[in-house]
């Protein structure tokens, strides 16, 4: 990320209440390129039907999904979304040229990508970033921008998470250790993971095996509590652990 991105994801992971939250995420998506973004998720393990949510998808769109009681991601994105922890691309699994998606792009949703994020005690959440064309110049943006995407996406859950006061997290302590909290290798580690580096590649750039790689990066989730990697790095820099450069 460059500086003004970094500053960006400072801003969704220090957001104060969810208009904080949701103004960050607005400026971040924008600065990734993407004019349209829609995030949802759930951080009630008693009520998984409340969801917290905000987008600024077209009005258009809007209408037409309420007038029809329908999600806003067109068609079928939001199940096949939720299904993997990979991120979907609108033009992948689900291309078809159903009246529902014909109608996005209509709207000004003409392709994309959802990343989702899923916490250890079923949280979940979905961000979804929209461009209003489509083409080879739109996947060539969506290609760029994917590793950045899911940090952010990350960070919007792990922000959203603490903010409605069901993040099992932490933090407070981990403030208290971060020093030293984690060594010199699983931050290299960490760091190319947050550059969207496959272990294949991290062992490459670092000239170590690959199992020592996945060795480190279980360290540092265990050490972080952190569900997964990009769980990892959103809560890494938020502690400062490692920077977003």
């Amino acid at each position: 990320m460059g500086r003004s991105r970094t500053l960006r994801l400072k801003q969704v992971l220090a957001s104060r209440s969810l208009q904080d939250l949701e103004e960050a995420t607005l400026l971040v998506a924008g600065q990734l390129g993407f004019p349209r973004v829609m995030f949802c998720g759930s951080f009630h393990r008693r009520s998984a039907d409340r969801e917290l949510r905000f987008d600024n998808f077209p009005g258009d769109w809007h209408r037409y999904c309420a007038a029809r009681s329908k999600d806003l991601l067109p068609g079928s994105l939001r199940r096949l979304a939720l299904q993997d922890v990979t991120p979907l691309l609108w033009n992948g699994p689900a291309p078809a040229r159903n009246k529902a998606l014909t109608m996005a792009r209509r709207c000004g949703l003409a392709t994309g990508v959802s990343c989702s994020v899923r916490g250890p005690l079923g949280q979940w959440s979905l961000t979804s970033f929209a461009l209003p064309f489509e083409g080879a110049s739109a996947e060539r943006r969506i290609a760029a921008a994917l590793p950045d995407c899911q940090l952010v996406a990350c960070a919007i859950h792990y922000a959203a998470a603490r903010l409605v006061g069901h993040n099992p997290d932490r933090s407070a302590r981990l403030r208290r250790l971060s020093n030293g909290l984690l060594s010199e290798r699983e931050s290299q580690c960490l760091i190319e993971s947050a550059h969207g580096k496959t272990i294949a590649e991290i062992s490459q750039a670092l000239q170590i095996s690959e199992r020592t790689v996945t060795f480190h990066l279980a360290n540092v989730r265990r050490k972080l509590d952190a569900a997964n990697s990009r769980h990892a790095v959103t809560k890494a820099l938020s502690l400062r652990l490692i920077k977003a450069t």
